[in-house]
This record gives structure tokens, sequence and C-alpha cells, in this order.
């Protein structure tokens, strides 16, 4: 039985070492694959599950799993301390509750099934959702209650992100670049936008406060305010355009994942102290790996992914790149299609102008790329085939065909 168990044992350990990538190491502890949420609080590590919690030891070397959650949620998006008790989005259910540490969970609200992001203010518990605006925790600690004053239930009460920084609290509402601003002498949201202005399909995944800026993670690369909020400067320089970005930070330095094509991440860094004109570094790639959240603690950068939590070692190794970031097939789907189209894998770090033409060589529909996956109107088209040309991209021109079908 013993021998049976070490062969077991090894062979697990061998899995998790050969699914790692180079110079990362797999936190075999916790034997599950989609990690959701990875938290530094209070100098504690968290990750979670889809309905389980894992705390590792102060080092993170060890890690201690929690009972289930019950009823199980559709997968936990976030965690927070609020006055003695940590809190979890249990996103289908509804927000859980722990009182020891995590061990044990009860479900503290059924009314906020699309819970995402947590922040604390001014004493106060605020939970960000997807479908309710934001949400308040009452004096009482029992029930939540909608905070919404300013917001618009059509447009402004989605929400993907929440941060509470030195001067406000700010919230990356659905898309168009919409941003929600706390004002905390009315208690009401100010709506204001990335630029100044409206970015058709721009939304925010994450935020971070560093000394002299709050950063706004997006689909659409960086962006950073060094006036609380007011006005943003696009930091686009030496980062890939992808999909979800997520983001954390040392003393002096901030890294960012940025999610692309067929589930790959790049991890970026840059110095905090850097001019906003410098260059972000592209430090590693990690192919075939999603990133759904970042953390940074005991001197390692740890990475929740659809393949488990992975960590690394900072430091000047980490800064020097690992991998290149690898050229993928641009291709068009559906194809034939007759509503709209897909422009998947059509970016390296230069952006590209995507063009169709007829069969008589006119231009049909020309549209800039913003992204590793980017939906296109083409109901608009007369049925017949047409040919494309990518370029710009960084990778050289692209061409191919494409088929729109009868409506």
């Amino acid at each position: 039985m013993k021998i049976s168990l070490f062969i077991l044992c090894f062979l697990s350990l061998q899995y998790a070492v050969a699914q790692s990538p180079h110079g990362w190491r797999t936190e075999k502890q916790i034997p599950v694959t989609d990690i959701y949420t990875v938290r530094n609080i209070e100098g504690k590590l968290y990750a979670s599950t889809a309905s389980q919690v894992y705390v590792a030891d102060n080092r993170g070397l060890s890690w201690t799993q929690s009972a289930l959650f019950s009823p199980a949620p559709d997968g936990i998006d976030d965690l927070i301390r609020f006055k003695g008790k940590l809190y979890a989005t249990g996103y289908g259910k509804g927000i859980y509750e722990s009182i020891d540490n995590g061990k044990t969970w009860r479900l503290a609200s059924q009314g906020i099934s699309g819970a995402v992001r947590f922040a604390e203010r001014n004493g106060a518990l605020y939970v960000a959702t997807d479908d309710q605006g934001i949400q308040q925790l009452d004096a009482a600690g029992t029930a939540w209650v909608s905070f919404n004053k300013g917001l618009d239930f059509k447009t402004s009460y989605s929400f993907n992100a929440l941060i509470n920084t030195d001067s406000c609290l700010i919230g990356g509402v659905g898309a168009n670049g919409t941003l929600a601003v706390l004002d905390d002498n009315t208690a009401a949201w100010d709506i204001r936008f990335q630029g100044g202005r409206i970015q058709p399909g721009l939304s925010t995944f994450d935020f971070l406060q560093t000394s002299k800026h709050i950063w706004a993670f997006t689909n659409n690369k960086a962006y950073a305010s060094s006036d609380n909020g007011r006005t943003w400067v696009y930091v686009p320089a030496g980062m890939r355009h992808g999909s979800h970005a997520r983001a954390t930070a040392t003393t002096s330095r901030i890294y960012a994942a940025v999610n692309f094509g067929n589930n790959h991440t790049i991890l970026y860094s840059r110095r905090i102290s850097a001019p906003l004109s410098d260059a972000w570094t592209t430090v590693d790639t990690l192919q075939g790996y999603y990133t759904y959240s970042i953390a940074q603690a005991n001197g390692r950068l740890y990475v929740a992914t659809q393949h488990g939590l992975i960590s690394t070692s900072l430091g000047r190794s980490f800064e020097i790149p690992r991998q290149t970031i690898p050229r993928l097939d641009f291709y068009v789907y559906p194809n034939p299609s007759v509503a709209d189209v897909t422009l998947a894998n059509g970016l390296a770090t230069g952006g590209g102008q995507f063009r169709l033409t007829d069969d008589q060589g006119r231009v049909a529909l020309s549209s800039q790329i913003t992204s590793d996956n980017q939906s296109l109107d083409i109901s608009e088209l007369e049925p017949g085939t047409y040919f494309y040309t990518i370029t710009g991209s960084g990778t050289g021109d692209r061409t191919g065909r494409l088929v729109v079908g009868k409506k």
C-alpha cells in the first residue's frame, strides 16, 4: 500500500512539473484545475476554485483547503477581509462569509447572484456586480443594499472591476470605456470615460494604485490617471492588444497579465517610477494558459489559471524575457457567415487594419482591429465572396477569403 501510494505521489509530481512552464512551480497542494482568484490579504495568500478556498501559510509553502461552499456557486471571483470576517463572491448564488479565516463558509446573501469584485472605503464594504450595479453592506453587517445613485440601469449597472483609491472609489462599468467614480460628499457616482471619450468595446477588468497613478487594465491595453480618475493617459507602448488583463504590484514594479489568442498569456513588467512614455517589458509568455488573477507575495508572483495555480520567483532574472510571443495563424470565423464574424489572432504588438474587398477590388468594409478576438458586423454586405487583407500587424500582411451568405 505504501509503495502504491509513493508511485501515485511520484506520478502526480511528474505531471505537475511537466505541466508547468519553464521557471514556474505548480502549487500541487491545490489539486484543482480552474483557479479563479488568488489574493494577498494582509500578507496571507488565498486561492479560490469554483466552490472552495485554499489558504497558505505565511511562506506560501503549505496550503489548507476550506469546506466546500454550500450551495455551490459557479465560481469565486474575489475575496476580502472586512471587520474580522472574510467575504467571498459566489457567482450565481450570492455572497459568502467566514468567521474562522476561511475554514468554513456560509451563504450570507442570496439576492446578489452576479457579484464580481469587493472594495472597502471609509469603513463601508461595497461589492460590484454584473447586473445590479454596486451594493453596500449595511451597518449591522447583515444585509446588502443598493448603492447606485447617479447610475443608469440600462447602461451602467454592469461592472467588471472596483477599486478603493486614496481619493475615491472607482468602478469599471460594462463596455465603451465607461468608468464610475464615487463622490464621497454626495454619495453619487459620476460617469467618466478613459481618454475623456467613449471608446466602443473598451472594458476595464482590473485596477491598481501606485504612488503617483491609478491604473486601469482593459481589453485594449493599460490606462493611467494622475488626477484621481478625472483624466486618463493611454499607456500602450510595448504591450499587446488582447482580451482580459490583470495586474499586481510590488513596492517597485507593476506586473500585468494579458490574455490573447487561444488561451495564451503574456506577462509584462514596468518600474513604478518609470515615465508613462516608457515601454512595458515582456518578461514571459505562458502558452496554453489563461490567467484569471495574479498576486505577489513572499518574493513570488502567483498566477491563477485554468491549469491550476502556478508561481515563479521575482527578481532580476524574471525581468529577462524567457519566451517569445508565438505567431498564431490569423483566421475569420464563422466562414461563411451572414451577420457577424470574429477576427481571431490578428495582432502582434502593433495593432492592424482589416480591409474587405469584393471581386472587383472595391473596398466593401474597413476596420481598425483593437483586440485578438474582435467581432465585426457584416450584415449590410451583399451575399458573395470577399477577400480580406490585414496590414500593420507587425507580422506582415495577411490575406484570405470570406464568404457572405444569403440572409
